[in-house]
């Protein structure tokens, strides 16, 4: 088995990544969400459909069942 040079960086343990291999700069992290954003933010101006919005309502009328005491 060979010794680790002073200053080498460890490698990984079997099944993960390398620490520095997880390292990606900002620039990507901000082209990912404006790419992110450009294809779900329309999907969120969309208006619910009517029967799931029927659904919502009644489910918000139902009453709530009784939590049990013993918890």
């Amino acid at each position: 088995m060979r010794k680790r040079e002073a200053g080498a960086p460890r490698p990984a343990e079997p099944g993960r990544v390398a620490p520095d291999r997880l390292k990606k700069p900002p620039q990507f992290d901000n082209w990912l969400s404006q790419q992110l954003k450009s294809l779900y933010d329309p999907v969120l101006d969309e208006p619910l459909p009517d029967d799931l919005l029927e659904m919502l309502e009644q489910g918000a009328k139902k009453p709530k069942p009784e939590e049990d005491k013993d918890r």
